[in-house]
């Protein structure tokens, strides 16, 4: 099924022609590429060129792609790649010399964190009113905990800073819960995409102040520490005793509080047991951070362009990855596709107009450590950045190209996409506003910056979970991922006119 109904597709046509006279009014207008009004037969011309190349393109990645190879190794001999880690190091090292293997130009752009962090041995039981062993994961850069410490579990029902007011003088060495265990998706609730899968769309009329209760959450953790919680407890919300993961929002300095998750199994036991009475619990939380400072990098290739060396069209995917699992399908499906994207426009030797840049990026799932390098290191350049597409949505088939609310490049979008269409098989344009991956830094500022939708193939299971691994790879769905990646980077590319820019603005998605 199609994603537009018709009546979206009469508003998002609508939508499109009064791009045009926003980007003729725009008050940051690109001074990229030519600007002139192009004829029907200038445009019936670059479609018909753009259309045989990327059939081409497609057809170079079916017979030739190295993809799957490339993720096999990335995944079973260096396996997960957690920002700073030894693995991720040897991950940006390795991907240098595939780009050059194909004969792109590349390097690696390094920065420092505050510090890299290794997952220990974490134990937890249930020690009354029953006995029980459970499975506990630290979040990702989780303060230790002294040792292994026993307590009671307390439910903090607090909403806003002064609900916290009973407890206070209550939690001191306690095991804090502070949600209702998740509601869990069920098996009869079919996502239409990968996002989705992970991040329910909501419905009804939006809440207000997203970044406003972000902010309150995390004041109420410190309260929650600042009273001498011991440590806090955090349901994975997903079935089949899966494991999610996240962690490392804070400068990748030790959190206030040593926190874990459990299983949705487990901590939903432990929520019923509490209405029946007191809980206690013995847990032992064991991660390590580096002494100092700790290294990571983005691996940056390029090929240059022949009329306009100076514009650039950027494709990407996060190489950095959780440690629960390989890293397959986030993002090593997505990293793997940007390289492959290289190795097929460089081995059909074209020559693009404007420069053509794959970016493996790092520190995605922390936060967009390796974007803001990117977009820092080349702040000069953002005005000549044409575009950004970015894969980071698994292993599923690309359906879509999400247009994140940027209505004045919809008619030029529309010209590119075209072509894409007709070769790939793809849905209209997606008009909802997604955020949460790389393309976002670019997106604030001022970037035309976009993000590919993909079928929601077992992402919502091994998304930050332990499941996440090669096994899980769909190798006809990401190959195609990747030759639409070097097919939409070809038609910006060889675009007369450039993609117009927008006011900088900081979004994000809640």
């Amino acid at each position: 099924m199609s994603l537009f109904p018709s009546r979206f597709r009469l508003i998002f046509l609508f939508l499109t022609a009064l791009s045009l006279a926003v980007a003729q009014n725009s008050s940051t207008p690109s001074s990229n590429g030519d600007q002139t009004p192009r004829s029907e037969d200038d445009k019936r011309t670059y479609r018909s060129a753009i259309e045989q190349a990327d059939q081409r393109i497609d057809e170079e990645v079916k017979a030739h792609s190295e993809l799957v190879k490339n993720l096999e190794y990335l995944t079973t001999e260096i396996g997960s790649r957690l920002t700073g880690s030894p693995q991720m190091n040897r991950a940006s090292e390795w991907t240098l010399q595939r780009f050059k293997d194909y004969g792109v130009d590349a390097h690696l752009e390094t920065t420092e964190i505050a510090h890299s962090w290794t997952r220990g041995q974490d134990t937890a039981e249930i020690t009354t009113p029953v006995h029980k062993g459970i499975e506990i994961r630290s979040l990702g850069w989780s303060k230790a905990t002294d040792g292994p410490v026993s307590g009671t579990v307390v439910f903090v029902n607090a909403q806003s800073p002064s609900d916290m007011d009973k407890y206070k003088g209550k939690l001191k060495g306690a095991i804090v819960m502070m949600r209702a265990p998740a509601d869990v998706p069920s098996d009869n609730d079919v996502p239409n995409n990968a996002y989705d899968a992970v991040i329910p769309p909501s419905h009804g009329l939006p809440r207000a102040g997203g970044q406003g209760r972000f902010r309150q959450r995390q004041q109420l953790m410190k309260m929650v520490a600042d009273e001498g919680a011991a440590v806090m407890l955090l349901d994975s919300g997903k079935t089949d005793s899966l494991f999610n993961m996240t962690g490392g929002f804070g400068g990748y300095q030790p959190s206030q509080l040593p926190s874990a998750f459990l299983t949705h199994e487990d901590y939903s036991l432990i929520y019923r047991l509490l209405q029946s009475g007191a809980v206690s619990m013995k847990v032992n939380l064991v991660g390590t951070f580096s002494p100092g400072p700790a290294k990571t990098s983005i691996t940056v290739a390029e090929i240059k362009g022949s009329e306009h060396p100076q514009e650039r069209v950027i494709v990407g995917g996060h190489l950095d990855s959780w440690d629960l699992g390989q890293g397959a399908v986030d993002n090593g499906t997505g990293a793997m596709a940007t390289l492959e994207a290289a190795r097929t426009l460089k081995a059909l030797g074209w020559k693009p107009k404007r420069t053509i840049t794959f970016i493996l990026f790092t520190g995605e799932e922390e936060g967009g450590t390796g974007a803001e390098l990117y977009v820092k290191n080349h702040e000069a350049e953002i005005p000549k950045m044409d575009a950004v597409l970015v894969l980071d949505l698994g292993t599923g088939k690309v359906f879509t190209i999400v247009l994140e609310d940027q209505y004045e490049t919809a008619s030029l979008m529309e010209e590119i996409y075209h072509p894409l269409q007709e070769v790939f098989n793809l849905d209209p344009l997606d008009t909802r506003y997604y955020g949460s991956s790389d393309h976002v830094e670019f997106l604030n500022k001022g970037v035309p910056a976009y993000f590919c939708l993909q079928k929601p193939d077992h992402y919502r299971q091994a998304h930050h979970s332990q499941t996440d691994t090669f096994d899980k790879v769909i190798p006809d769905d990401i190959n195609q991922g990747a030759a639409l990646l070097a097919a939409w980077a070809w038609n910006v590319s060889e675009m007369p006119q450039a993609l117009p820019h927008h006011a900088p603005q900081e979004r994000g998605s809640d």
